[in-house]
């Protein structure tokens, strides 16, 4: 066994997000990865509502560990599992107040580190407000990724980042901002998962594993190193006065072009905080409205305004 369960269970990535080519070339000082997705556009407008129901149908499987998870089931009580999802969220809702609409990028940095990266989740962000206040974590979610993934000789303890705004230079700025707070509490972010993850996984064999990478032995030093998982939202900006037939290939062009615009932003960034011995892993995603559509996205998971049929 050399890594721990995957959490999220419920919706269908690939049914939701198309992932778009992204040619350049990064010239990152370590491992590094940036990938563009968008959701379904149509009527030359990008569309939320399948997003809406993915979350709705995983909130459970981000807001709670595994072994919380097992005890609804255990107990007969798997269908109170979204609502009671629902309830912790809107308590614990993270760095952005309840109603912002800020939690959809910490919900998407879940998503993608489990589903695209191979990370699978230590805690959430709703987990570490409702549990780790004292240790004052900046993290959007804290991830396990293991070497089998990589192909590297560590294990990587990924940091989650997250900034859904209008502007795309101003969610790289934002989600760096995070990474500064994070990284100068480092020491309290992993003291932080020795004292509240291990009884959240689901098996004694995934607390030996998580124990085993985390915890110096007399005869083992810890063999993981801390690296970086970004989610981006923006708004996407084309008019829509384009022929329908035209306009995906048209926002699919512009996401490649902007992320080519911001490439060196992103690398200045990490060179200028001192970060070039971290991994980072980027996923950006573009909306219609990021600041419009962020609210009513979470508005509508929170309130259970879902159509399943």
């Amino acid at each position: 066994m050399d890594t721990i369960s995957k959490t999220l269970k419920h919706g269908d990535f690939d049914t939701v997000f198309r992932e778009v080519n992204q040619p350049e070339q990064v010239d990152w000082t370590t491992e590094g990865e940036l990938r563009l997705f968008h959701l379904k556009i149509r009527n030359n407008k990008i569309e939320t509502e399948d997003l809406k129901t993915f979350i709705y149908l995983c909130i459970g499987d981000y807001v709670f560990s595994r072994a919380k998870m097992e005890r609804f089931e255990k107990s007969g009580n798997k269908e109170a599992i979204i609502s009671q999802a629902q309830k912790a969220l809107k308590k614990n809702g993270g760095a952005d107040a309840v109603g912002s609409g800020g939690e959809l990028g910490e919900v998407m940095d879940y998503i993608l580190m489990e589903e695209k990266l191979g990370a699978p989740k230590l805690m959430s962000r709703v987990e570490l407000d409702a549990d780790g206040k004292q240790y004052g974590s900046s993290c959007d979610g804290i991830y396990l990724l293991p070497q089998s993934v990589t192909g590297l000789p560590y294990h990587q303890v990924v940091f989650g980042s997250s900034n859904v705004t209008g502007d795309l230079e101003d969610a790289i700025n934002g989600a760096f901002d995070k990474i500064s707070s994070i990284e100068a509490n480092t020491h309290n972010e992993i003291r932080m998962v020795h004292q509240l993850a291990f009884d959240r996984l689901a098996t004694d064999e995934e607390v030996a594993l998580v124990k085993d990478i985390l915890i110096p032995s007399p005869n083992k030093l810890s063999t993981y190193n801390t690296s970086y998982g970004v989610f981006l939202g923006y708004t996407l900006g084309l008019g829509s006065d384009h022929p329908v037939g035209e306009f995906e290939s048209l926002a699919e062009q512009k996401m490649q072009d902007d992320i080519k615009h911001y490439i060196s932003h992103i690398l200045q960034k990490i060179k200028s905080l001192g970060l070039g011995s971290h991994s980072f892993y980027f996923y950006v995603v573009p909306f219609q409205d990021a600041e419009t559509d962020k609210k009513a996205i979470m508005e509508a998971v929170l309130e259970g305004d879902i159509d399943l049929i």
